[in-house]
């Protein structure tokens, strides 16, 4: 207000005009950025939308080119996280097929508002381009599915009591050996686990730890993560009846779409058509 009042009592001085303007120019901008500030919090209002994020990325359909596009995708969340702020760390990777291309890959949000800023992220996402890996260069479309899960302590207040109390009956347990880093442990003795709710069917996978009772923790910790998601959308219904979707990563399935060849286009394709 300051600067407005003195711009208008400055009219006739060059030197004292540009200043003012300056000033006003400076106090507009910071005021801009408190109400985007303001803005994003007041949508960043979910119950898990404070907690850290564990993001899944996998190849879906589209081959070589799909699993080229999946590693494009984690690197671009990565950088994404570099530049908000956000401590972002990868967890698993599967190598793909080629060099630099991966099957699936697993990264660790954690910063403010990490799991509300990405919970908008989740579904498939379609490339379109000339293939770096056709002979011929031909147009390739291939799609990437993107899941984020909250990082939920058990002491969370809108975690659901049933959830943290999982019925053993309701869980099917399986243990196999994991590769890569950890030590000839992890080649002699099964320390990968997988778990599957059998009532709703979803499954979880855990091998980065190097003993199986810390992946079995780990494994129910991401289980209880995407029940408690499955809880938050379908409220209206019984934990037993919830059946939640799985990722889609094919033709029709796409919330955002790269298009390199024959123009450039990045549309989101879930706004578009709602």
């Amino acid at each position: 207000a300051a600067a407005l009042d003195g711009l208008a009592e400055s009219e006739n001085d060059e030197e004292s005009e540009a200043f003012y303007a300056e000033a006003a120019t400076d106090a507009l901008d910071a005021l801009r950025k408190a109400l985007e500030e303001r803005q994003l919090a007041q949508a960043l209002n979910g119950p898990f939308d404070a907690c850290a994020c564990r993001l899944e990325v996998q190849a879906g359909a589209g081959g070589l080119d799909a699993q080229d596009w999946t590693a494009m995708v984690a690197r671009m969340y990565a950088r994404f996280c570099d530049a908000r702020g956000l401590q972002c760390r990868e967890l698993e990777r599967a190598e793909g097929d080629h060099p630099g291309c991966v099957k699936s890959v697993t990264l660790q949000v954690e910063g403010p508002h990490a799991f509300g800023l990405l919970r908008g992220e989740r579904g498939a996402h379609r490339l379109v381009r000339q293939s770096p890996f056709n002979s011929a260069a031909k147009r390739q479309t291939s799609f990437a599915s993107v899941e984020p899960v909250p990082e939920l302590p058990e002491d969370h207040p809108a975690l659901p009591q049933d959830i943290v109390d999982l019925d053993d009956n309701d869980l099917e347990i399986t243990t196999a050996r994991a590769g890569g880093a950890g030590g000839q442990n992890v080649n002699k003795v099964e320390t990968a686990v997988r778990i599957v709710h059998l009532p709703t069917g979803v499954a979880v996978k855990s091998t980065r730890e190097r003993t199986q009772a810390a992946n079995k923790r780990d494994a129910l910790n991401r289980l209880r993560a995407k029940l408690a998601l499955i809880v938050a959308e379908q409220r209206a219904q019984a934990l037993a009846d919830v059946r939640g979707e799985r990722v889609q990563a094919d033709f029709g399935a796409s919330v955002r779409s790269y298009v390199l060849h024959p123009y450039k286009l990045v549309k989101d394709d879930v706004h578009e058509s709602s």
